[in-house]
């Protein structure tokens, strides 16, 4: 090496902000085990399509509901380390379900591994926004990206864990969450990037006079949140009454996740260049025919058709947070909750009655009609401002 040259080195940011993605992406995933095996699940204990809705309903108002409680607290009290508690609860009680015979039980466990999620979430966001400083949009598609792939290989190891071990195969969550845990609280981002406001966050001043603008961007949110939810949970059991196999179902649930992840990520650069209201609108409106194309071509086409689907989704969920956060500087925590919690609860309302519909009609028939919503979803995204955060300085 020439003398007086410096060594090449890692940008500090990366490391931090890698945590991060890892952290989103396993807890993500270990929650994602369940929705593939609920076919094993009927096979085990009897339960119906309406009580398989009205659990991930209750476990989608645990884990999206939660986010604002969570994320105010951390904005509020600037609490050290909460992050690292989100894959900890997440894997221990993903393992715990495989023990259950009773439904009640089933739902309660899937609740409480919905709060490591709710804990995780808002502040894993607001950290991977100000890790990332003028790339905010680019740090955030990488963020949410993580979670998404994570959440749609969970579906399929999961499955693979299943076939391989039997019920106690889902005591692979516990071990991921424990080392992710591990992983993010040993980086601590919170603490090489701390929050350089004075003055801590308060309601009165920071959430309460923006709320009529992030309203229209809840709203947007929480339709499409309901679709990708309702898609989520029932997509294996139509591949099921297609007479395809559970690991089919798995594997397409898997494609459509992870294709969402890929579209999250680029639809977060473009939205650097592009604005983040075009990205959004354009990928909502053509989202809409490319699954109801899944639903009425099956497969093999579905194989291709249904990644393009969960791609297009899912491309500006990402871009939707850092609109939030710019909506409302002063209380990003709040704002990150809102648009990764509390719409996303706001569409797991609508699972038991996608669940009754599914008992009365079928389940093909039911996402037939909600693969259309995000037209609705496109519209109301002409209406959301737009507003970017002035970042200082990135010299880091």
């Amino acid at each position: 090496m020439a003398e007086g040259r410096a060594a090449p080195r890692i940008h500090p940011r990366i490391a931090p902000l890698a945590a991060l993605v890892v952290g989103h992406a396993i807890s993500d995933a270990c929650i994602n085990f369940i929705p593939p095996l609920w076919p094993e699940f009927q096979a085990k204990i009897g339960i119906t399509n309406t009580q398989i809705g009205i659990i991930t309903g209750l476990v989608s108002i645990t884990t999206n509901f939660g986010q604002p409680l969570f994320g105010y607290l951390a904005d509020r009290f600037r609490i050290p380390h909460m992050v690292a508690l989100g894959p900890v609860i997440v894997g221990l009680f993903i393992g715990l379900m495989a023990l259950p015979e009773h439904v009640v039980t089933l739902g309660a466990m899937y609740m409480l591994a919905g709060i490591g999620t709710a804990l995780f979430h808002p502040q894993g966001a607001t950290l991977a926004g100000r890790v990332s400083g003028s790339r905010r949009g680019l740090g955030m598609a990488a963020f949410s990206a993580g979670g998404a792939i994570g959440y749609g290989a969970g579906a399929l190891i999961g499955v693979l864990l299943f076939e391989r071990f039997g019920w106690p195969g889902l005591f692979g969550a516990t071990v991921l969450g424990g080392l992710t845990a591990a992983m993010v609280f040993a980086m601590d981002p919170g603490a090489r990037y701390p929050d350089t406001a004075v003055e801590p966050m308060r309601l009165r001043i920071h959430v309460l006079p923006y709320l009529r603008e992030v309203g229209v961007l809840f709203a947007m949110v929480s339709l499409r949140a309901m679709v990708i939810i309702v898609f989520t949970t029932f997509v294996a059991l139509g591949v099921k009454q297609w007479g395809a196999s559970t690991r089919t179902g798995a594997w397409l649930l898997s494609t459509m996740i992870i294709g969402g992840g890929v579209g999250n990520f680029f639809g977060g650069w473009a939205s650097d260049h592009l604005g983040r209201r075009n990205v959004t609108v354009v990928s909502l409106i053509l989202c809409a025919p490319a699954f109801a194309a899944f639903i009425h071509y099956g497969l093999p086409a579905g194989y291709v058709v249904l990644p393009i689907a969960g791609l297009l989704a899912q491309a500006a969920v990402s871009v939707n947070i850092v609109q939030g956060q710019e909506l409302m500087p002063g209380a990003q925590g709040v704002a990150s909750s809102l648009m990764m919690g509390a719409s996303w609860g706001v569409g797991g309302l609508f699972l038991p009655l996608a669940g009754a519909a599914a008992d009365t009609w079928g389940v093909l028939e039911m996402l037939a009609v909600v693969a259309w919503v995000p037209v609705l979803a496109g519209v109301l995204g002409f209406w959301v401002p737009e507003r970017r955060l002035r970042d200082p300085g990135d010299t880091a």
